[in-house]
């Protein structure tokens, strides 16, 4: 993937610069927000406080179901096709942040519970695939419409 530094169009650095690097952060008190990031930070063996933790995964998820994967829901609530050839480290670090940003419009709205049932319905009609969400979105935006008339943005 973008991590390999002989395929890599990104410059890649060492895992010690890079472990480094975020342990400043963590020190500084920076925020990170990703989708999946226990297991990164588990795999690097740093431990970054809760508070400092905004994690996609388990903002979308509901108790006791199947976690969503990063590209199903930006498939669905973004209209973004990722993850097609290879994995890339930044294109999933900006889609994260587009769907925190999405969770916090939708909870200002106070139509995120309602959404993420809608979410999980899709999911379980479709198996989780992108390839069958062909006018899920459509049904998503007609509800969000019904919610707060306001669309998803094209």
């Amino acid at each position: 993937g973008d991590l390999d530094a002989h395929r890599s169009p990104y410059h890649v650095t060492t895992l010690k610069h890079a472990y480094l690097k975020l342990r400043r952060l963590v020190d500084r008190g920076c925020i990170f927000v990703g989708h999946g990031l226990a297991k990164d930070f588990r795999i690097i063996n740093i431990i970054v406080p809760p508070s400092q933790v905004i994690d996609t995964v388990e903002l979308y998820h509901l108790f006791g179901y199947r976690k969503i994967s990063l590209r199903f829901l930006a498939s669905l609530l973004l209209d973004l096709n990722i993850q097609q050839e290879t994995h890339d480290s930044i294109e999933d670090a900006r889609t994260a942040l587009l769907l925190y940003k999405k969770y916090v419009e939708l909870s200002l709205q106070g139509v995120f519970k309602p959404i993420l049932l809608l979410i999980y319905d899709i999911g379980n009609q479709t198996n989780w695939s992108v390839n069958h969400l062909h006018n899920q979105r459509e049904i998503l935006n007609n509800y969000l419409m019904t919610l707060t008339n306001n669309p998803l943005p094209n």
